[in-house]
């Protein structure tokens, strides 16, 4: 079970495990020149391995004008008839993107490739990326890479599709400072529900690009996306820092979203044990000697006789390996402005590809031990900065205190003013 708690300065809450991503209600018994597929075992899971609905068939398409045929297809039969869900790499955690008795489009079949755009004279305030919305995030990275650019937003995992984290959210470390995903889309090609292949923006067509960008594929299937791309470093300077007290981890996670023009990514985790010290360890390539006492609490920390946990400030900096842009200073003169356990605070430099796929060693490391394709009860909430605390200490009372709880706790900080579509 892993959770995300992110806190914002304003009250909202979202729970993303509640929301159907059925389609369309209404396919026909005669689809005409659409052509469907025997369902395979995979349309009938997800990541979360907690819901199986089997669909009566499946749907690889080629290019959007084959989702365009069966969703015109399906508009105009009758009601009562199966449901269509679209599915990309299969990351929905409740069966979002399973159809029981339906129909499951796998977008992974689209078009996958990625056009960069870089106009010269703009630097890289003009460059986009056109995008298959079959395409992982990782494969959209190394095609930029070769031009040195990226996009600003990113998800913790990048084998995921660009049309499924932009019909979801999208939210990484550098959402403090770019916004989610779905905040850095410039264009989306749809395919609407009655069938039309739609060409949307901020300028056009509007009601349908924010209604599509989130909408768990309510308002249409994203096939294609232009992304806007930034220069991208060659290195990144990645630290983590250690703490005993959530108020101070939380204060200088908040200090460090306040400086946007040194800082590059934001995230924190809790320590519960030896074990998530070990974990969370496999993808930072330095020694960190954090031998923490997880006893009995006595007070302060975790409360009288609680066990005691610790907390973890992950952050980075683009360092671009040039002397007006000097990394490791700007690492001296954050970590100088934190309260962190002195003297455990750990610095790495790595390839900026390295760490933007840095959980995909952890997801090797847990698919050697046979834990990866296990269930995956996650949660994921927006919690309001006053409520923090509270939901912390929340979770200790009853989830982690069962004493079963194994997985990640990751919490960060988000600003009200880098909008979420």
């Amino acid at each position: 079970m892993a959770l995300k708690a992110v806190y914002l300065y304003a009250a909202v809450v979202a729970l993303l495990l509640c929301s159907s991503a059925n389609f369309i209600q209404s396919p026909s018994d005669v689809l005409g020149p659409v052509a469907l597929l025997e369902p395979t075992p995979s349309a009938a899971r997800d990541f979360g391995a907690m819901v199986s609905k089997a669909p009566v068939a499946v749907m690889r398409p080629g290019s959007a004008a084959d989702i365009a045929r069966l969703l015109g297809a399906l508009s105009s039969a009758p009601p009562g008839t199966p449901a269509v869900a679209a599915r990309g790499a299969g990351h929905s955690l409740h069966g979002q993107a399973q159809a029981r008795g339906g129909i499951v489009v796998e977008t992974r079949a689209l078009p996958r490739a990625v056009e960069v755009v870089a106009r010269r004279g703009d630097g890289d305030g003009g460059a986009y990326a056109d995008v298959g919305a079959g395409a992982l995030w990782v494969e959209v990275l190394e095609e930029c890479l070769r031009a040195g650019l990226a996009p600003r937003s990113w998800t913790d995992y990048l084998h995921l599709t660009v049309g499924g984290t932009l019909s979801n959210g999208g939210i990484s470390g550098q959402a403090f400072k770019h916004g989610p995903q779905i905040s850095n889309v410039l264009e989306l090609e749809v395919v609407t529900g009655t069938g039309e292949v739609v060409t949307c923006s901020p300028t056009r067509s509007p009601e349908l690009f924010f209604a599509v960008l989130g909408g768990l594929g309510q308002f249409g299937i994203i096939t294609r996306a232009r992304i806007p791309l930034q220069a991208a470093p060659p290195k990144v300077r990645w630290v983590r820092a250690f703490y005993d007290s959530f108020e101070t981890f939380t204060r200088d996670q908040e200090l460090l979203v306040s400086m946007p023009e040194l800082v590059d990514y934001v995230e924190g985790f809790m320590v519960l044990n030896e074990h998530s010290l070990r974990s969370s360890s496999v993808a930072f390539p330095a020694e960190v000697n954090f031998a923490p006492d997880f006893g009995s609490d006595g007070g302060g920390g975790g409360g009288g006789g609680k066990k005691k946990v610790y907390y973890c400030v992950e952050f980075a900096v683009h360092d671009f390996q040039r002397q007006d842009s000097a990394a490791d200073h700007v690492v001296e003169l954050v970590s100088g402005k934190l309260s962190f356990l002195r003297p455990h605070a750990y610095s790495v430099e790595v390839a900026y590809f390295d760490f933007l796929n840095r959980v995909r060693m952890e997801e090797e490391s847990l698919r050697s031990r046979g834990l990866w394709d296990v269930p995956h009860p996650w949660l994921n909430v927006f919690v309001p900065r006053h409520g923090a605390a509270g939901f912390k200490d929340l979770l200790m009372d009853t989830v982690i205190a069962r004493g079963d709880f194994e997985g990640p706790v990751l919490i960060y900080p988000l600003l009200t003013d880098r909008p979420v579509v």
